[in-house]
């Protein structure tokens, strides 16, 4: 029994009619951070110092059950537990005790949250131009303005709305093949120059943005080579290029850098703008979150545009990562493999 419990991904608890431990396995020690060499004989309260489970326990052994309750259970970092009690039985038939199964599901919780994040998210963000173009458009029908001016100006906020919507649904679409491209591994990759790759980048963007060419500097070795999909990466790279240049003074520059690491490449680009909140940093790259949100959608971003550069690193079997001050700007970096997985 002692082997089996050991080897158990499941934290499992039993405690006496007393509320004292007869047994705690690796797992649950792990769970609740209890130190398994110190738990047996010692009473529940002790153990982890969980009020909710020694509650749990508690209605056990008064006669309820079997129960089961979500628990959240602080520490370093909060974990939430879904744990099943019920009566412990001796070979008699008789109640010796309350027997906690303890599952973590943490993860399960987060990703519920962060659904219920993207519904209210996309729902908000959707309604916002519906909203206007409906408006607009009643007050064509039912009181059309004399003026041609007038009828322009409308005709032009309907225009740039549905141009937003245009952009949302597309975005949402392209996050869409690239989740299956990262599940399945199916993004067709070749070995190239990243220094070809990130030159055409920045070439498209001095286009979108005409001050871009005195500010953008390209730095990147003929030889470093990685196996990408070109469009993909030229679309994330642009992404944070475009972010470095709306939130930064038109003054200062924004460097485009390659580096070589052990287990791969790195592409850095780096501004010297407003920076970013550390309170921001570990939601930058949820579909829709917006640090300033007003701001973000004066200048006509969906939200999404992280979201997109974070799935293409992970189709490509890499990440991005991000690191930045308050009013010393941001540093964001992509790791890629230098080939692809097989």
């Amino acid at each position: 029994l002692e082997a089996d419990l050991g080897s158990t991904v499941d934290g499992v608890l039993a405690v006496d009619p007393d509320e004292r431990v007869l047994g705690l396995n690796r797992a649950g020690a792990r769970l609740i951070g209890a130190d398994p060499e110190k738990f047996e004989g010692r009473s529940i309260q002790e153990v982890g110092r969980h009020p909710d489970l020694t509650d749990l326990a508690q209605c056990v052994l008064g006669g309820e059950g079997p129960l089961e309750r979500h628990i959240l259970v602080g520490g370093i970092s909060d974990r939430w537990l879904q744990v099943h009690a019920t009566g412990l039985v001796g070979t008699d038939e008789q109640p010796i005790g309350a027997l906690l199964v303890m599952n973590d599901v943490t993860r399960l919780r987060r990703l519920e949250t962060m659904r219920r994040d993207f519904v209210a998210n996309v729902s908000h963000e959707l309604k916002t131009p519906i909203t206007s173009i409906k408006g607009y458009v009643e007050t064509l029908l039912e009181d059309p303005p004399a003026d041609r001016e007038a009828m322009e100006r409308f005709l032009g906020i309907i225009n740039r709305q549905a141009d937003r919507l245009d952009a949302i649904i597309s975005d949402l679409l392209s996050l869409s093949r690239l989740e299956h491209y990262a599940e399945s591994n199916g993004l067709e990759r070749h070995d190239l120059a990243l220094s070809s790759v990130l030159e055409r980048t920045v070439r498209d963007l001095t286009g979108r943005w005409p001050d871009a060419e005195g500010r953008v500097t390209l730095a990147c070795g003929d030889n470093l080579r990685a196996a990408v999909n070109a469009p993909l990466l030229e679309q994330a790279v642009g992404n944070l290029l475009d972010n470095a240049l709306k939130y930064s003074s038109p003054e200062t520059p924004v460097a485009l850098d390659c580096r070589s690491l052990d287990d791969g490449v790195a592409i850095v680009v780096t501004d010297k703008g407003q920076g970013i909140g550390p309170e921001h940093l570990p939601r930058l790259f949820e579909r829709f979150y917006r640090v300033d949100k007003a701001r973000s959608r004066q200048m006509g971003g969906t939200g999404l545009g992280l979201a997109i550069v974070k799935h293409i690193a992970q189709a490509h079997g890499g990440r991005v990562t991000v690191e930045s001050r308050l009013g010393e700007g941001s540093t964001f970096t992509i790791h890629l493999p230098t080939e692809a997985p097989a």
